[in-house]
């Protein structure tokens, strides 16, 4: 079997993946302000900024000019750590919890229906090869693509 032109085959599906409406609605909580809001909701409706920084792979610059967006929408508030006042906890606001679930049940919905449409079994090989996936990918992240067997070069 030949996995790099497997490999080739799975770039080409997940670049085609964004030009489908379902993708590119579950993408919105990739991104931005429903990243945020999303990532809130997972963490108990609270999180240092740095921690999202983290995770978004965005300077704490970027999160800063997102939270101040947020903030100036009402969907979260800053406040002080009562664990140490040198840090600051951003948290959701009512209006913050209302407008991720809003988003969440509606990309859930039009997801639920797509893989009602594969049926049971090919519905749940799917979401366990993704799984298995995304597993894999953290790992070699993890350790870095490059030191990937297959990746290094042979001496001349």
């Amino acid at each position: 079997m030949d996995y790099r032109q497997l490999g080739e085959r799975l770039v080409d599906l997940q670049t085609g993946l964004h030009q489908v409406p379902i993708s590119q609605e579950l993408s919105t909580l990739d991104r931005g302000m429903f990243f945020a809001l999303n990532y809130l909701v997972q963490h108990e409706n609270m999180a240092h900024p740095k921690d999202l920084s983290r995770e978004m792979a965005v300077s704490s610059a970027r999160v800063a000019a997102l939270l101040n967006h947020l903030e100036a929408r009402g969907l979260i508030r800053r406040s002080p750590d009562p664990q140490d006042n040198r840090q600051v906890l951003i948290s959701l606001t009512e209006g913050g919890i209302q407008v991720i679930r809003h988003k969440r049940e509606e990309i859930v919905e039009v997801a639920a229906r797509t893989l009602e449409e594969l049926g049971p079994e090919d519905a749940e090989a799917f979401l366990r090869i993704r799984e298995k996936i995304v597993q894999n990918f953290s790992r070699w992240a993890h350790k870095g693509a490059l030191d990937h067997p297959n990746n290094e070069k042979e001496a001349p």
